[in-house]
């Protein structure tokens, strides 16, 4: 593993820094970002000044390779996999650092969300084996910081309660698990209330990070039709839609409006979605508000008309809307095969924890809750895209070395 990080920190800091068009919302801590990585951002700028892309490169690789070795130890501390394989798993979690979005050399949340989700994952691993409720407790503040970094991963709280249901259906301790379970709950309240109090502060507005309604809405405008501006009773909103839907027509991104030679509905939603919600929609969005409105204040009544629309868009076409989000889950996936294996891996870790309630069933069933739920979220309001989907790449391939480690010990033992 040591070679492995050296390797790694050697590859990583000969490479440049990326910035992108998100990047700027972050280094400039903007109302529409959470607070998370623009706080840490600002750290690292603030004590290493003229050197900081150097700082955050090195930082987030630094943090990166912890997480991954903290992970591998509580792999090991359950017994899960041999030497062997837990240096095969510490390369596959290597791989986004190394190669394809390269997330340490990138001024993006993923940078340090890949790292926290993985310290909180093994906890919930460690927890989930070995009953101990300190490795719940542990997770929970570091579940904080990735929920103000992330929002993606609010799926990780049912996926705890789930954990605990189980463990208490087996073995009748409610009792001993009341104050757990009151703390995972709150936990969704308790980084609202931080991330309305870090807008309070840094924008004066005591609000969440207004960017939720556009996500959610580019689906439902991509699969709108010109009928629904008469769901629409508020003059602004009646506007902003008849406009939005216009542009979006004449550039063939609309579901009943794209290029003849179009294959793939699913294809063109994904490839354009930032072209969908930054041109027509956030373009004609700004337009209908009050012009003397400042900047934050335009983001925030923004996010406000945004969601206020949203329901009734894809009520109104929620049978398209659904196909579309059901091509988003599988493309996700990375295709039809995969979903019926993921599903499959689902179905038997099911099937075997209530028969046998084997350490090698609960991960399996753990690992699937995590990719499936992951993706069930991310594709409601988003492209199923590497950046938000990369997170659980390593579930495949820690499955496979599970029961590859299974079968060695079997033959050993026959």
């Amino acid at each position: 593993m040591g070679i492995l990080f050296l390797i790694a920190f050697i590859w990583i800091l000969r490479r440049p820094v990326n910035s992108f068009p998100d990047s700027t919302g972050y280094l400039n801590m903007m109302i529409n970002r959470t607070p998370g990585y623009p706080i840490f951002l600002k750290l690292i700028e603030s004590i290493f000044g003229s050197n900081f892309e150097t700082a955050v490169c090195f930082i987030q690789t630094v943090i990166g390779c912890f997480s991954i070795y903290f992970f591998i130890q509580k792999i090991r501390s359950v017994q899960l996999l041999n030497e062997f394989y837990c240096c095969c798993l510490s390369f596959a979690l290597l791989l986004p650092f190394v190669f394809g979005i390269h997330v340490a050399n990138n001024i993006l949340t993923e940078a340090i969300s890949y790292a926290l989700y993985l310290i909180v994952v093994g906890n919930f691993i460690a927890f989930f084996i070995s009953k101990n409720k300190k490795e719940l407790y542990y997770a929970l503040p570091i579940l904080s910081l990735l929920l103000i970094t992330r929002y993606q991963f609010i799926y990780l709280i049912p996926v705890a309660l789930v954990m605990i249901f189980w463990i208490n259906f087996k073995e009748k301790q409610w009792k001993t698990y009341r104050l757990i379970i009151i703390l995972i709950c709150c936990l969704p309240i308790a980084t609202s209330l931080v991330d309305r109090t870090y807008h309070k502060i840094v924008h004066n507005h005591f609000v969440s990070t207004p960017w939720t309604g556009m996500n959610i809405i580019t689906a439902a405008f991509y699969v709108s039709n010109a009928e629904d501006e008469a769901i629409f009773g508020d003059a602004a909103e009646k506007q902003f839609f008849q406009n939005t839907y216009q542009d979006l027509a004449k550039a063939h991104l609309n579901i009943h409006h794209l290029e003849r030679n179009t294959h793939s509905k699913t294809e063109v939603y994904i490839n354009e979605f930032a072209n969908i919600t930054m041109g027509p929609i956030f373009k004609n969005g700004n337009a209908v508000l009050d012009p003397s409105l400042s900047e934050d204040e335009k983001y925030i009544a923004l996010e406000k008309m945004t969601k206020s629309m949203s329901t009734p868009l894809i009520l109104d076409n929620f049978s398209e809307w659904t196909k579309l989000y059901i091509g988003n889950l599988i493309f996700g996936f990375g295709g039809i095969k995969f979903v019926f294996l993921y599903l499959i891996i689902l179905l038997s870790s099911i099937i075997g924890i209530l028969k046998y309630n084997t350490k090698i069933y609960k991960i399996l069933l753990l690992l699937s809750m995590l990719f499936i739920g992951n993706l069930v979220l991310v594709s409601v309001g988003m492209h199923a895209i590497v950046r938000f989907t990369f997170y659980n790449d390593w579930v495949l391939f820690l499955t496979i070395f599970i029961l590859l480690n299974s079968l060695n010990k079997k033959i050993y033992e026959s």
